[in-house]
């Protein structure tokens, strides 16, 4: 069990589109998914009121103003009753703050170390409203349960990034204490004295914000663009708050965040939320601890599909390594748990009379998972049906080979010729379908951030439309992937690598099917996959000495090398 607070469910009814609506929320990294107006920001509204301080400003809260009956009930309903509810577990020690009240309240076990808190209010088309608090089997109401919820909304247990509102994006919403990184509190005496040394302010803010720096520079050197982060000064008369400017180094040129574009300036700050949210989880004071939630809208925002890809599997992995609970509303069939498949929720409407109505979750279970988000977020799914494979396997090392016929090879050489394969049992060779498949970068991104090692080969008379595509998303050859085959007529593919012998016998007894390789291309094809069948088929019975196998053993010699990396 997670020893730190964690959304364990939402629920509705008739709020909305989410008229008879639960939905249970994964503890780690959690997608969700769906189109316009399916109900993502419904979902994200409801956290907010439970979880966000209605003190704070404006600009925090992504939806303005509380929720109410006349603007938020079903409108295809009769005048029932509304109601929302979020389900949460908090942590003793991780949650200390909350727990506390929480526990004084309830009259709690107390040998207790987590405990699961279920809030829920009602709202009656008189305008009136009912808060109900669940804590395990204990109910709560009245005073009690307005206390506890009043304390969770106060002790920063949310960080909201939203995307799409630039002017929102550099405010962090817990508490109200931060503008890009941070903004400190001064008295007016601190604030006398700053003003005094004014000349040697720069030095000294750098010197004090130095953690700020280094857990940001950490955070962003989990991308592939690398960038240095500096901390400078806003001149911010007369108040107590203290905002630091973040600037980003890249190859000794110093530029102010806001000059950079528009995808680096949102990965950043969606990077500065994250640390302020792990900021907040390991405060050193053990009575005020929080472990806050972090939502975030539309990550992917004005980001390429390869960077998306990234940017989703660091998103992912931060959310363990942090221990932090992250939920995302995103278009971007990049941004999905690749890793955890279950954590990726499809919502949908469903349809009477060419009307929409109704929310629901769409069931992805299976190996199948990723079809019905690629239908729903554009993506045309045959694009997604060569790569089926990698969707199941659980592997975290594998070697992509371009069909069936070149798994074969390999997984023979395995078993027969251990000399030559030299590589480790746990590598996976898993065919990705011919070369297209290599072409659609962004999808080829997306696969390769499933796993943590990955090589590709391709056939060598693929090499002038493959490499530079490979090359695009920063894979080097030799080192990422490799062509097979010989530079020459007919043998710019695997068969290009087999003894001579197995040529010489296969064309000498299969006259007819090399007659056809002069025919159309119909002709031609169905030839050449013939006579690759009947090639492998003759390795397969035939022995071979190490030295005759020499080219196969080039091949696998450097792709152990980078495997091991």
């Amino acid at each position: 069990m997670e020893d730190f607070m964690i959304i364990c469910s939402i629920g509705s009814k008739n709020f909305r589109t989410l008229v008879d609506f639960e939905l249970q929320v994964p503890s780690d990294y959690c997608a969700i998914s769906g189109k316009n107006n399916a109900g993502k920001s419904a979902i994200l509204r409801i956290i907010q009121h439970f979880l966000l301080d209605k003190e704070s400003d404006s600009f925090f809260n992504s939806y303005g103003s509380d929720i109410s009956y006349t603007k938020d009930f079903t409108q295809w309903k009769s005048s029932e009753d509304m109601e929302i509810s979020i389900k949460i577990r908090i942590n003793s020690e991780y949650d200390s703050e909350v727990f506390f009240v929480v526990k004084t309240f309830s009259s709690i076990d107390d040998s207790a170390d987590n405990i699961e808190i279920t809030l829920s209010q009602t709202y009656k088309s008189d305008g009136t409203n009912i808060l109900k608090c669940m804590v395990e089997d204990i109910d709560l109401e009245g005073h009690k349960a307005s206390e506890i919820l009043k304390k969770l909304r106060s002790a920063s247990n949310i960080v909201v990034h939203n995307s799409t509102n630039p002017e929102r994006n550099i405010f962090y919403a817990g508490g109200g204490s931060f503008t890009e990184i941070i903004e400190a509190h001064f008295s007016p005496e601190d604030q006398k004295k700053i003003s005094e040394a004014q000349k040697g302010l720069q030095t000294r803010v750098k010197k004090a914000a130095k953690q700020h720096k280094e857990d940001l520079e950490g955070l962003l050197g989990k991308l592939k663009d690398k960038f240095q982060v500096e901390l400078s000064t806003i001149d911010r008369q007369r108040n107590s708050r203290f905002p630091l400017e973040v600037k980003l180094t890249d190859k000794s040129v110093e530029v102010p965040l806001n000059d950079w574009g528009a995808g680096t300036q949102n990965r950043t700050r969606v990077m500065m939320s994250v640390l302020e949210a792990a900021r907040i989880r390991s405060s050193s004071t053990p009575e005020d601890r929080s472990t806050p939630v972090f939502l975030v809208e539309e990550p992917e925002s004005f980001l390429h599909p390869s960077a998306q890809a990234e940017f989703g599997q660091v998103l992912n992995s931060l959310s363990k390594e942090l221990n932090i609970q992250i939920i995302a509303t995103t278009h971007s069939p990049y941004m999905l748990n690749q890793t955890s498949p279950s954590s990726n929720i499809l919502l949908e409407r469903k349809i009477h009379r060419n009307l929409l109505k109704e929310t629901y979750i769409q069931d992805t279970s299976g190996d199948d998972w990723m079809m019905p988000f690629s239908e729903i977020l554009g993506i045309v799914p045959k694009e997604f049906s060569s790569w089926e494979n990698i969707f199941s396997s659980v592997n975290n090392r594998v070697i992509l080979v371009e069909g069936e016929i070149d798994k074969e090879y390999f997984l023979t050489i395995k078993e027969k010729y251990p000399n030559i394969y030299q590589m480790d049992g746990d590598v996976e060779i898993i065919p990705y379908g011919g070369k297209d498949a290599l072409k659609n970068t962004p999808i080829l991104q997306f696969m390769i951030n499933k796993f943590g090692s990955v090589f590709i080969t391709y056939d060598q008379d693929a090499q002038n439309e493959v490499k530079p595509s490979l090359e695009r998303i920063g894979l080097v050859e030799n080192e990422n992937f490799i062509s097979i085959g010989l530079d020459t007529p007919g043998n710019g593919c695997i068969e290009g690598l087999l003894p001579p012998t197995i040529k010489r016998k296969v064309y000498s007894e299969e006259i007819e099917l090399v007659t056809q390789l002069t025919g159309d291309t119909k002709s031609r094809n169905s030839a050449k996959s013939s006579l690759k069948r009947k090639m492998l088929d003759e390795f397969k019975k035939s022995n071979f000495e190490d030295r005759e196998l020499s080219a196969f053993k080039k091949i696998f010699t450097l792709i152990n090398k980078n495997m091991k990396k």
